[in-house]
């Protein structure tokens, strides 16, 4: 007998939002950030080596959302149907699932103390540029929605290191001009 497995119809929907998403994360690496750190090596103090590596990280950016926990998940919360409604405690384990998987989120690098008090660990350099470029990748829809704008409306919820706080304020510093909507 043959198993046929059913999921949301708007599954080609999410697929394009990820695929699009991604790739504008990458061209605020390619358009902003990288162009912005070439003229400012100095004050960063990266080499070439560095910034491969920056680019390498970046070209892995939410490669979790295709996989469960969070490909259904997700789904299912941002394009309900009465057939595949929102389940939203799956929702969290698979939000919490992504925070533990990219290392780009600033909630992966809270270490939770035993006695419950929250320490904020330095986040690699690396993983600050595909963050801010993460939050810079929606200005491409929304010019009002800049990394530089987001983080001026987020940053005092944020439990940040004072290096990670640092370095994502200068970065952002870069990122006040939105991307360019693309042509279809």
């Amino acid at each position: 007998m043959k198993r046929v497995i059913r999921e949301n119809p708007n599954a080609s929907i999410y697929s394009e939002y990820i695929y699009t998403h991604v790739t504008n994360v990458i061209r605020s690496w390619n358009e902003i950030l990288f162009p912005a750190l070439e003229d400012h090596r100095d004050e960063f103090d990266l080499t070439d080596s560095d910034l491969l590596d920056i680019a390498e990280v970046l070209s892995h950016h939410d490669e979790s959302k295709w996989q469960e926990p969070e490909w259904t998940a997700y789904l299912n919360h941002f394009y309900p149907t009465d057939e595949f409604p929102d389940d939203k405690t799956k929702f969290d384990y698979a939000w919490l699932h992504h925070q533990h998987h990219n290392r780009h989120h600033w909630q992966h690098w809270i270490l939770v103390r035993d006695e419950g008090n929250l320490y904020p660990m330095d986040m690699p350099f690396s993983e600050i540029c595909n963050m801010v470029c993460d939050w810079h990748s929606f200005s491409a829809k929304n010019e009002n929605n800049s990394a530089y704008e987001w983080y001026q409306k987020q940053k005092d919820k944020m439990i940040l290191s004072g290096y990670t706080r640092d370095m994502v304020e200068k970065l952002v510093e870069f990122m006040k001009e939105p991307l360019t909507e693309e042509a279809d």
